[in-house]
């Protein structure tokens, strides 16, 4: 279904809403193709292709909410569906700090890059034959590896209409896939995963997924217990963005508000080492969560949430920023809370080799993180794909490790960040040092 039809159904929706009694509502509607292939044990375990379609309706009434959805986009089940979003709203509980809805704006940015027709043709076959190279890439590396992961593409429209006049609509597109390696000698057991992601398909380049996991699954045989003791912990590519995502996603003025995050009264606290700088790019052409609109309809711009260790923002949709009495910024959801978009870290003058060969001891984290406990701030993870530093190179892989201590703590201790990184669409993921930290090991 076009972007046309999703919004006049959505317009009905919403018409028949505001004519059972709601004061305020929302309605999105969307039509979206999936292809998704899965697999397991090194061979096709099962594929599908299907059309989702949905329209969606909140309504409000004395700030109390109501919802109703259908798969049916048709005008007879929409009206129904918005005339039922408001008879629920009325029976919900009232909320005073309600204020209201995202009027219509000028200053909507179009980014470019977000829908690839090709991807809206593909068929399933192409996904087929892409899972099945990988397995035969992993294949080539370590011949009875065992391959597991998936491939999918989606395509399709969207349309935002709310009873204020906002009236929004896109085509969107994105595909991607992981792969999972497992290697197995006796007892000995090494694994690894990697992935690739994208809008566009010039962006994407899963050829090497599968070699790739599987060279590094190999390195994790034969790990080794290490000893308890504090040291400098490296997050790798696939681990940073736990660090620069644990800020993002922490600094939710919901949770803020409600008083249930490690961050409250920190804004403009130093929370972090000076190195830290993170903002906030919704508009970065061809980012896998770019996007001229938050969840509400409200327009996006650049943020910085973190500068030179300082937190400057919180993350405010309608419902919190009319609650706190501050500007919103465009981080809203229909559900609430708030989403970040493209976080981007500021990079650092040392290339992640020189990172780690400056260090004499410690702990490399090739994939996973150190993310905290959104209340309490508190970290406490398994490190599953582990390396032992030794004299500034990567000894040997770790079994049964654990990191934790205070997130906050770590930020601090932060002491490098590196020039190099991983480019995904959107994304920058760069090397990181933490100085000193808590690693439990199993000896």
């Amino acid at each position: 279904m076009d972007k046309d039809k999703l919004i006049k159904l959505a317009r009905i929706a919403c018409d028949a809403a505001i004519s059972n009694g709601a004061e305020y509502v929302d309605v999105s509607a969307g039509s979206i193709k999936n292809l998704s292939v899965e697999l397991e044990s090194s061979a096709i375990k099962s594929c599908d292709a299907n059309q989702e379609s949905g329209l969606y309706v909140r309504a409000i009434y004395k700030g109390g909410t109501g919802w109703a959805n259908t798969d049916k986009l048709n005008e007879t089940d929409t009206v129904e569906t918005g005339r039922h979003a408001a008879s629920l709203a009325k029976l919900a509980e009232p909320d005073p700090d309600f204020i209201s809805l995202p009027a219509p704006a000028d200053n909507y940015v179009e980014v470019a890059g977000l829908f690839d027709p090709r991807i809206e043709q593909m068929d399933i076959k192409q996904l087929i034959d892409c899972s099945l190279s990988n397995v035969d890439g992993a294949l080539s590396i370590c011949s009875d590896a065992i391959v597991q992961g998936g491939f999918s593409g989606r395509s399709g429209a969207a349309a935002l209409v709310n009873s204020l006049g906002v009236c929004l609509a896109n085509d969107g597109s994105s595909i991607g896939g992981h792969i999972m390696v497992i290697v197995k000698r006796g007892d000995d057991v090494g694994s690894f995963y990697d992935f690739d992601s994208a809008r566009m398909l010039d962006d994407f380049e899963p050829d090497e997924v599968g070699v790739s996991a599987a060279r590094e699954a190999m390195k994790f045989l034969g790990a080794k217990k290490i000893e308890s003791c504090r040291m400098p912990v490296i997050l790798g590519p696939l681990a940073s963005s736990s660090i620069f995502k644990g800020i993002a996603n922490n600094v939710n003025a919901e949770s803020i508000l409600r008083k249930r995050s490690f961050m409250m009264d920190k804004l403009g606290e130093k929370i972090a080492s000076d190195l830290i700088t993170i903002t906030d790019e919704p508009h970065i052409p061809r980012g896998l969560s770019s996007r001229g609109w938050d969840g509400e309809g409200f327009p996006t711009s650049p943020l910085t949430i973190v500068e030179n260790g300082v937190l400057k923002s919180y993350l405010y949709g309608s419902y919190t920023a009319g609650k706190a009495g501050v500007a919103n910024t465009g981080h809203g959801t229909r559900s609430g809370g708030a989403t970040p978009s493209n976080v981007i870290p500021k990079l650092g003058t040392k290339t992640a080799e020189q990172i780690i060969r400056d260090t004499k001891e410690g702990l490399y984290i090739n994939m996973g993180g150190l993310s905290p406990n959104s209340t309490t701030g508190d970290v406490s993870v398994s490190v599953d794909f582990g390396f032992m530093i030794k004299d500034g190179e990567l000894a040997y892989p770790v079994m049964n490790a654990m990191v934790g201590g205070r997130y906050l703590e770590m930020l601090m201790n932060i002491d490098a960040i590196s020039s190099d990184y991983r480019a995904e669409p959107g994304t920058v993921l760069p090397t990181i040092r933490i100085d000193d930290c808590l690693v439990a090991g199993g000896k």
